[in-house]
């Protein structure tokens, strides 16, 4: 790797596959580009632990800036941050941007007793010992890190919340729905509630939306060259390979927009109406003043309604944690899901309310990602 002679940031990111992922680099790289020009930036990815060429390149940086995604996890270093064995080795600041936790139930209290492991209260102490505040994706992820003694960490949302053009003039498009996007969740491979939940709301946008063009869109590929990701299990591939054959059985549309950025900016760009389950489709949808609906199927939908508000809606009330539980679903027997009783009826009730009343949750999004942003700003200016 070449060192840069200007002065530079190492960002950890973790784009694979799902489009998402991506979404969340693209607008950190567009944020810091703005806001610190004096700065260039350097990612690599976050998965891959540092060799000593890697090792170099961090400690000529000013910031080592753990970028985005899930990644408050039980074992965060070295399970989703390797770095290398010793941090003593890492000579500056390590420093994170929107990261959250990872909660399929995402209730409130779940945040009081967040596990974490030793080795990752040692990296969340280094990052609270750096001089700089650190930032989190959302109010559920700060009261985790208050529980356990931290206070340097500032709620900022997610770097994908902010689209720097939208940002100048925050406004609610209000055209026709002439297009509808619905994002298809996970949770489906795991339980049959959830399938059908997804399922009935498609048909029944269908029905509602006649004259509307519907597609259903794929944030994770469907292609073979999946299993290629880090982390890929045939088991998704499988899955999602069978709801495509649903959709061919019903005459629905569907999308692959994983692998980049562009293609989830270059797709929903053109919808009127985003439905679904896919966090980061609501987060940008909303981004850039377009309608959206979102399904929460984990903490990460939940906790984000905290933060931005708008229209989100339960899918999942909890899900068992018991270690026969567990068993269950690896051997596909029971899932655990405690799915809501949240219909398809209801929502589309909840939606056609919206579009009858002139947006009342929808629209109030628009201030709050205004209002995020300039404390997103205040985090980057602070950067070393």
């Amino acid at each position: 790797m070449e060192i840069n002679s200007k002065p530079y940031y190492v960002l950890l990111t973790g784009s694979k596959n799902n489009a998402g992922d991506y979404l969340i680099k693209y607008r950190a790289k567009e944020l810091l580009s703005s806001v610190r020009s004096d700065r260039e930036f350097i990612d690599i990815d976050a998965w891959k632990p540092f060799d000593s060429e890697t090792l170099a390149l961090v400690n000529k940086s000013k910031a080592l800036i753990l970028m985005g995604g899930p990644a408050l996890q039980k074992n965060m270093y070295p399970g989703i941050y390797p770095l290398c064995e010793n941090l003593d080795e890492i000579k500056v600041p390590i420093i994170t941007m929107g990261i959250g936790w990872k909660s399929l139930d995402g209730a409130w209290k779940l945040s009081r007793n967040y596990p974490l492991n030793k080795s990752t209260r040692e990296l969340l102490a280094r990052i609270e010992s750096s001089g700089f505040k650190s930032s989190i994706r959302d109010y559920h992820t700060l009261n985790s890190l208050q529980h356990i003694g931290l206070r340097n960490f500032v709620m900022t949302g997610c770097p994908a919340f902010n689209d720097l053009e939208h940002l100048k003039d925050p406004k609610l498009d209000r055209n026709d729905i002439k297009k509808i996007g619905f994002s298809l969740g996970v949770s489906f491979l795991e339980s049959s509630e959830m399938l059908e939940q997804m399922r009935s709301t498609i048909l029944g946008l269908r029905r509602d939306y006649s004259n509307a063009k519907l597609e259903v869109i794929f944030h994770h590929s469907l292609k073979e060259d999946f299993l290629k990701t880090h982390n890929a299990t045939n088991k998704h591939l499988v899955g999602h390979r069978a709801f495509v054959d649903w959709l061919e059985e019903k005459g629905i549309g569907y999308v692959d927009i994983s692998g980049s950025a562009d293609n989830l900016v270059n797709y929903y760009s053109n919808v009127d109406l985003h439905v679904g389950y896919r966090v980061h489709a609501h987060i940008f949808m909303t981004s850039i003043g377009k309608r959206s609906l979102l399904i929460a199927e984990d903490g990460r939908g939940k906790a984000v309604k905290l933060v931005m508000n708008g229209l989100v809606m339960d899918g999942v009330d909890g899900i068992s944690k018991s270690i026969f539980a567990k068993v269950f679903r690896k051997l596909n027997w029971k899932s655990g899901y405690a799915v809501s009783r949240l219909t398809s009826q209801e929502i589309l009730n909840q939606l056609a309310y919206e579009v009858d009343n002139s947006y009342p949750r929808i629209r109030k999004s628009q201030i709050l990602l205004k209002d995020n942003f300039e404390t997103m700003k205040e985090f980057v200016l602070q950067l070393p």
